[in-house]
């Protein structure tokens, strides 16, 4: 009965993702609702809260927005400080944005400027978080550690989202590699990064 329950369970979930890569692509992410999704997979809206709180939280535990989170997550900003090659991108910020070319299709909806100001915020936050928790763990005692956390956070957050949006806005005319380079260097040239990291 277990195992009835999980096979369920996981077509629930495959129906649920076909129909959100289907109005992303045909319709955008604007029209992308609880009911317009449940309509297109057809399932009922109870079954769809049964697996996600939210739109929101269905995006984030896609496969593609987890394998783009997992390639930030393990970025530590003293190793891209300490990337003395000047022609080069740093290695992870190289992969995440050929991860962002290769599901293009995806992601080019999920960062269109019509997407909901809540979701939009959510990203910023999610991107943001990722490089926050890397400054906070190899300079713990930095003068910026009494500040609120949550406008460092939106501070590193908005400046790569919009990177990563005007990208895709501009047609994704600049090849990965270089605009990978172009955001490890505002990163490294950040006002509030650099002097802490100059120092170590």
């Amino acid at each position: 009965m277990e195992g009835n329950t999980d096979l369920r369970a996981i077509r629930s979930r495959k129906l649920i993702e076909h129909a959100l890569l289907d109005i992303l692509k045909n319709q955008g992410i604007k029209e992308l609702t609880v009911k317009n999704l449940s309509q297109q997979a057809g399932i009922n809206r109870g079954t769809f809260y049964l697996h996600y709180k939210d739109i929101y939280d269905l995006i984030e535990q896609t496969e593609w927005m987890r394998g783009l989170l997992d390639i930030f997550e393990p970025i530590q900003l003293g190793d891209l400080f300490k990337h003395s090659d000047e022609r080069s991108p740093f290695p992870a910020i190289a992969e995440a944005f050929r991860y962002l070319q290769h599901h293009a299709s995806f992601f080019k909806a999920v960062f269109h400027p019509s997407a909901p100001i809540e979701f939009r915020e959510r990203l910023q936050y999610l991107v943001g978080t990722r490089l926050y928790e890397s400054l906070k763990k190899d300079h713990p005692d930095s003068s910026w550690s009494d500040q609120p956390a949550g406008y460092i956070i939106a501070y590193l957050g908005t400046g790569q989202f919009g990177l990563i949006q005007h990208w895709f806005i501009t047609g994704r005319t600049l090849p990965p590699d270089e605009i990978a380079m172009m955001l490890t260097r505002f990163i490294r040239h950040s006002p509030c990064l650099s002097p802490h990291f100059s120092e170590s």
